[in-house]
Parts: structure tokens; sequence; C-alpha cells
């Protein structure tokens, strides 16, 4: 039976993924699977037991003594420091609940100006912009940056 990745305790989850032909298996035991936010349903009670010692002491938040158990419990953080305290465990959520945007980039308004429109287009055609430059496509890259200096410099008034 494999045992965690982390500790010596028995694997009770096991994940297997290829990605661009590259097998990546983690084993974790029903502790760290929990601490990893992963949902096992319904647990042997005995395996639970013999994880029950804690390890190392909980985490908390220095303002509001919020910790992450508490967290899981409620789904909601005790002040806004928690983010900063939690940020490690916090991010993988975020990005699963948000489908994998971790940045707040604001909303607008039901009804916006022509150059709130203008100026929202140019930031999402930025983000392309630096997709395609980190992905290597450079071709891409030219056309967004073309259309960032037409939107630029006509003040939205383009012909698309």
């Amino acid at each position: 039976m494999p045992t965690c990745d982390q500790c010596n305790q028995p694997a009770v989850y096991h994940d297997v993924r290829i990605v661009d032909g590259v097998h990546n298996t983690t084993h974790l035991c029903i502790e760290h699977a929990y601490e990893a936010g992963v949902d096992l349903g319904p647990v042997d009670i005995s395996s639970v037991l013999q994880s029950a010692a804690p390890t190392e002491p909980i985490k908390s938040c220095s303002d509001c003594g919020m910790t992450i158990p508490q967290y899981k419990a409620n789904s909601l953080l005790g002040c806004p420091a928690c983010y900063e305290m939690f940020r490690e465990e916090l991010t993988p959520i975020i990005a699963k609940v948000q489908n994998t945007h971790t940045k707040h980039v604001g909303r607008s308004p039901n009804q916006t100006t022509v150059d709130m429109d203008r100026q929202l287009q140019i930031r999402r055609l930025l983000q392309q912009l630096d997709s395609a430059v980190h992905l290597e496509q450079y071709e891409d890259a030219a056309h967004l940056r073309d259309k960032i200096r037409e939107l630029d410099q006509t003040g939205g008034q383009s012909e698309n």
C-alpha cells in the first residue's frame, strides 16, 4: 500500500495526472488530503483516529485568530489579514472556484462610457499580449500590439 508523499502514513487519496506526456502521481494520507482541500466523502473513523495527533501547531490569523479548519467549516474568513496569513492555503481554493483566476481585476458597471469600454478592451488586450509573448507567439503578439496602438491613438473609434 502506498504511503503519503508528505509523511509515512498510509495514503487514502491517489491522484494521477498526465500533462504533456509527463506522468505525475500524488499520494496523500487523510490529514494531508484534508489540508489540501480534497473532499474525501465518507471516511472510515479508524483512519481518522490514527492520524488525529497533529504533527505541527495549527496556524491562526494574528488579527482575529481564525484557523483554516474554521474557514473550511464556515467558508468565511475572519478579517482582511486572513488573506495574507493563509495565502498559501487559499490560492488553490480561489483558483478552483474562480476558474483558475486568482487576480481581482474588478467589475464594470452595467452602463459604461465609451472611454471605460475602451480602457477595459485595452486591459484585456494587454493581458492577451502578455500571454502571447510568454508563449512565444510573436505574430499574434504583434497583431495585439497593433490593436492596442489603434485603440490608444484613435480613442476607441476603430472600425471593428
